[in-house]
């Protein structure tokens, strides 16, 4: 029975650690990423930088190390993926010159001050060989050295509340990490869950209307991606997996303050979305909802099956925290791919916030990374940093 919990980006003075996004190669190397928020945990900071930590097998964790920084730009995180038949590791990011409240109720002239002073920005940029917008950082070496290419992108069509038909694309910013599919015609893509919209908010009653979650996939090693539908409208970062079926079960975090998770079901590799519904039993922060790590891990990747209960198809896991506020980051299991779960562990009572999960098949250790606040308080759930617990399936299950 094994687990080991470190302060893996610990907070402090201008270092503020959010949006945490994990993957593990299959050589057994684990890739922690996240932002640092220079100077301020506001979502719109000025400057943000792009930063990693990486665990090799059989060796501790490596100092925290920078990917991607530009005096006054912030470069965005967006969520990892894995690819194990290229080998290869990619992390999405959106590079900007100037941040925007998103509730922000700007004018019009503040808004073409803003516009202005981004295009100069974008312009001096380009000239140094710096490019503005969607990217993407690629290794090829588990995380030795990374590579900045183009994020290309094509846009699907999603019929909106209005009737209309609108072109929609995705950024995977606060979404899970990515997932290749093993089954079926769509063995091999790579599909990374995502968010897009449709329209303008200044508030959270003007968000329901305009987000929902979408993904976006690639089946040529991510050298291009191609934008799905969209699953419920109201939702905004979401997490997935593949049943044992090929089917693709979508989980939502979503603005209804009702404390659900919302789920959706693909059966074309990803591309499109239905059977939408609600868990009954997974709990969510009732105000605004959260992030949410989900995975399944197949049983001829488990080590030991005995560990299992009779008749199950595999073990998934959904972590986020699990209560009306961001406290008690939470593990709950699933033996029958997401259909029903029980609460299994707890790994933080107090504030905790957003999370990646991923699985070493290696080692048969589970490790999820996770944003943590203060101990003994019920406030600011990501205050302290990222943190990351690296566990058994023994310790999962043991009751």
């Amino acid at each position: 029975m094994f687990l080991k919990q470190t302060h893996l980006f610990p907070s402090g003075g201008e270092k503020n650690y959010r949006i945490p996004s994990l993957v593990v190669t299959k050589s057994g190397t684990v890739l922690a990423f996240c932002n640092n928020r220079v100077g301020t945990l506001k979502d719109y900071a000025d400057e943000i930088e792009l930063v990693c930590a990486i665990k090799r097998s059989g060796e501790d964790w490596s100092d925290v190390r920078l990917l991607a920084k530009n005096d006054g730009w912030a470069c965005n995180i967006g969520s990892a993926v894995y690819d194990p038949n290229a080998d290869k590791t990619i992390l999405f990011f959106r590079r900007t010159p100037v941040s925007r409240n998103e509730f922000g109720n700007y004018t019009e002239a503040e808004l073409a001050e803003m516009a202005k002073r981004r295009e100069e920005a974008i312009a001096t940029a380009a000239r140094e060989g710096v490019v503005a917008g969607n990217r993407q950082l690629v290794s090829d070496d588990d995380g030795a050295h990374f590579t900045e290419e183009a994020h290309v992108l094509s846009p699907a069509t999603q019929v909106h509340a209005d009737g209309k038909a609108y072109p929609v694309d995705g950024f995977t910013h606060g979404s899970a990490h990515g997932i290749c599919l093993t089954h079926g015609a769509h063995a091999g893509r790579l599909l990374c869950p995502a968010r897009t919209k449709i329209g303008e908010y200044n508030d959270w009653e003007g968000i329901r209307a305009c987000v929902y979650n979408n993904a976006i996939y690639s089946d040529d090693h991510g050298k291009t991606w191609q934008a799905s539908g969209c699953v419920q409208l109201g939702t905004a970062e979401g997490t997935l997996i593949e049943r044992a079926d090929g089917s693709v079960l979508y989980n939502s975090r979503a603005y209804f303050n009702d404390g659900k998770r919302y789920l959706a079901v693909s059966r074309d590799g990803g591309a499109t979305y239905g059977e939408f519904s609600t868990d009954e039993f997974l709990l969510e922060e009732k105000r605004m909802g959260c992030n949410a790590s989900f995975l399944r891990v197949s049983l001829e990747d488990i080590t030991d099956r005995s560990l299992l209960p009779k008749g199950a198809e595999g073990v998934t896991v959904f972590c986020n925290p699990r209560a009306e506020t961001r406290m008690r980051m939470t593990a709950c299991v699933s033996f029958d791919a997401g259909a029903t779960y029980r609460e299994a562990r707890v790994f933080f009572e107090g504030p905790s916030a957003y999370s990646s999960l991923d699985y070493d098949k290696k080692s048969g250790h589970f490790f999820l990374l996770y944003e943590r606040g203060e101990e003994n308080t019920t406030r600011h759930p990501y205050a302290k940093g990222v943190c990351v617990a690296e566990f058994d399936l023994e310790w999962l299950l043991a009751q």
